[in-house]
């Protein structure tokens, strides 16, 4: 979409992508079956884990490709996608798995990540979603965008990253985990 729309902006832009999805027949909302719920959140990075360095900002596709609105700043937009999220309902007794693609807390990032690729944890995730995901109580947090496994369970939540990466990645798993069995 970065050639595709110019005269759009990016929030525009996922609103169409959302009105595909609705249109296909497909959800982006909460789903409920058989004592288990599944909770997408949305997000964005607000630069709650670190102010970006101007070599991030020079070589982030984000920064070239994604045009949100002149009069919102970064924290607007985390503030927009967080506000579409579901707001917790009763759901007692059930297994809770909420996911998001971006992190929703920066130590989520092992110790043994080099200090040269450290420079992305400006743009990997957010506050806001971790201050979400526990309204919902999850047994279980999916998340994405890092590309480096990682299952470790905080303060009686697990949180997992199965990251497939780019086909020249060798740190991935490249396969499928079972979360959760029914």
């Amino acid at each position: 979409m970065t050639r595709e729309d110019r005269d759009k902006n990016s929030l525009q832009k996922f609103d169409q992508v959302c009105a595909v999805v609705e249109s296909t027949g497909a959800s982006m909302e909460a789903f409920h079956e058989q004592g288990v719920s599944i909770i997408p959140l949305l997000g964005w990075y607000d630069y709650s884990f670190g102010e970006p360095s101007k070599e991030l900002k020079s070589m982030w596709m984000d920064y070239c490709s994604v045009r949100w609105p002149n009069e919102l700043t970064d924290q607007d937009i985390a503030a927009h996608f967080t506000a579409l999220n579901d707001e917790p309902s009763s759901m007692a007794g059930n297994k809770v798995i909420t996911y998001s693609h971006f992190l929703p807390r920066i130590d989520l990032m092992p110790e043994f990540i080099p200090s040269a690729q450290r420079i992305l944890y400006p743009v990997l995730g957010s506050v806001q979603i971790e201050r979400q995901l526990r309204k919902f109580n999850p047994d279980i947090h999916v998340y994405g965008h890092s590309h480096v496994n990682r299952q470790v369970e905080i303060d009686g939540v697990s949180y997992i990253n199965n990251a497939f990466g780019y086909p020249s990645e060798t740190r991935t798993s490249k396969q499928l985990i079972c979360i959760h069995d029914c």
